[in-house]
């Protein structure tokens, strides 16, 4: 394990509070090689000059925030294995999910213990700044490298010297795709299975099982992992590919009323209200007593600035579900807006 002293630590950050608490906790768990910016460019700079062994920056900086410097960190292949730690005072799912896609280490929400810090320093040092890790990653690179030429056996091995240190999504994901590409069916769907037991959020594994079992003409099962990778695409705003996944679904059966209302939540995040609404009144068709798509509807007319049509949508929703509280602030707040104009 790597010694706490001889580590460099970039230190990034806006908020000199935080950054000072942050620094001070360091030294005292023995790591003295610590280098400050104060900003997101000259900490970007500061990384590139210093080649640190671990950085750790402010989630939420002008000019260039945290996420943005952990992108360009994994981009340059010089810098693309640091270990990358973020530290922010508040934070949603969304975030956790674009700094897990973007390669973040850790996150520290603030206030956060010494404690718990060093746990996450620690982790990182037995693991990431490990010898055999490095290693692994390097027999990822050349697995990687072979099965873009079309060696699958010699990138299988590759692999296989990977998973005897680590468990890898990534890897089991690019071992089913090999075998898709051999024809083992069963030993794909495997790989794919394991590659999203590590990563339940890994929507590509999702969307090769998918892709297979058409490939053996199960529709049922087919259709079942289209969804799973299109609601977390969608949970991901990664809209255009949400679109594509919920449309195929659409072609194994038209009437699958979840996708057009994903549909309809896709579209109308994207100001496309017109088709917003027509997915949800095909969504209706289907299931005329889901409260939650009659809300949907009425929310898209309310982007359209039409409260009349809304205010139909949300008491529909009330029909259905007369405890259904968000649907009442809605019509209430266009009867109160009625009465004042």
């Amino acid at each position: 394990m790597a010694i706490p002293g001889d580590i460099k630590i970039a230190l990034i950050g806006t908020n000199a509070v935080y950054r000072k608490n942050l620094g001070d906790m360091l030294s005292m768990l023995g790591y003295r090689n610590i280098t400050i910016a104060k900003d997101g460019p000259s900490g970007w700079e500061l990384i590139k000059r210093l080649n640190p062994g671990i950085v750790l920056s402010e989630w939420d900086m002008p000019e260039m925030n945290g996420i943005a410097i952990l992108k360009l960190v994994r981009r340059d292949p010089e810098l693309a294995d640091t270990p990358f730690l973020l530290w922010t005072a508040q934070i949603t799912k969304t975030d956790v999910i674009k700094a897990g896609e973007a390669g973040v280490n850790a996150i520290l929400i603030e206030p956060f213990n010494i404690e718990f810090l060093e746990t996450k320093l620690r982790i990182i040092s037995e693991f990431e700044l490990s010898p055999t890790t490095k290693q692994a990653k390097l027999h990822m690179e050349r697995g990687e490298s072979l099965m873009r030429s079309g060696q699958y056996d010699k990138a299988l091995v590759e692999y296989k010297h990977v998973l005897d240190v680590l468990e890898s999504a990534e890897v089991y994901y690019n071992i089913g795709y090999i075998m898709t590409a051999k024809g083992q069916y069963d030993e794909a769907l495997a790989a794919f299975r394991k590659a999203t037991q590590i990563n339940q959020m890994f929507a590509k594994a999702y969307k090769a099982m998918a892709d297979i079992y058409l490939q053996l003409g199960d529709k049922v099962q087919a259709q079942k992992y289209l969804q799973m990778a299109g609601d977390i695409f969608l949970e991901r705003e990664m809209h255009e590919s949400a679109e594509g996944i919920f449309n195929e679904i659409l072609k194994l059966n038209p009437d699958t009323i979840n996708v057009y209302n994903s549909l309809g939540i896709i579209y109308r995040r994207q100001n496309r209200i017109e088709d917003a609404i027509a997915n949800y009144q095909k969504a209706l068709k289907i299931d005329p007593n889901d409260e939650n798509i009659h809300f949907n509807l009425g929310r898209a007319f309310l982007d359209m600035n039409n409260p009349q049509m809304a205010k139909k949508s949300f008491m529909s929703a009330l029909a259905i579900n007369p405890h259904f509280d968000i649907a009442r602030g809605m019509l209430e707040a266009i009867e109160s807006s009625t009465k004042i104009d």
